[in-house]
């Protein structure tokens, strides 16, 4: 498994353009070959945190080279983000405890 975390800040005024692209990447990643899942989350400073899991590096890069999504990733540099990171990661370790 590797792990995209994608940290985010919106400009001023631009939730409800954003929110169109958000829902329509979202559609399309859950299509990909290795996608595992999505979750997002917002901090109370606006902060946005997308936890994005995948099967490998290769459907990584299926995903960041997907056409539509290189078009969403341009329009988010150019209309949508003041800022943004990305981080790749692969866990060194995982577990989880069900109580």
């Amino acid at each position: 498994m590797v792990l995209v975390i994608f940290r985010s800040v919106l400009r001023e005024g631009v939730d409800g353009k954003y929110s169109v692209i958000a829902k329509e990447m979202e559609e399309l990643v859950s299509t990909m070959p290795g996608f595992i899942s999505a979750k997002d989350f917002t901090a109370a400073d606006g902060e946005r945190v997308s936890i994005i899991e995948f099967e490998s590096e290769e459907a990584i890069q299926a995903w960041y080279r997907h056409p539509d999504h290189l078009i969403a990733q341009q329009r988010g540099r150019d209309e949508f983000y003041k800022s943004f990171k990305v981080d790749v990661c692969t866990p060194t370790r995982s577990y989880s405890v069900q109580c």
